[in-house]
């Protein structure tokens, strides 16, 4: 059976190349996200990790020195930025 100047076998094939090349692209997305998902958890993990070990840093210290070192007009936990509006 001829439609146009292609025969039903030919798109068959047109088609089935189409399908496997659509579930190729589909399995190679579904490997670089779950690449990235996995960059994305550990690296999450080591900023816990890294957060965890700071905040036992800052409770190892004496009350006076964690007075010293952080500012009274900025709220605990938030950073001081006291140069960062210079030149305005």
């Amino acid at each position: 059976m001829m439609f146009g100047l292609i025969t039903r076998s030919e798109l068959d094939k047109i088609l089935d190349e189409r399908d496997r090349e659509q579930k190729r692209a589909l399995e190679e997305m579904a490997f670089e996200s779950a690449r990235w998902f996995d960059k994305l958890r550990s690296l999450y993990a080591q900023w816990v990790k890294r957060d965890a070990k700071s905040l036992a840093a800052q409770g190892d210290g004496t009350e006076e020195e964690r007075e010293a070192t952080t500012s009274p007009t900025s709220p605990p936990g938030r950073p001081s930025f006291p140069n960062s509006r210079r030149g305005f």
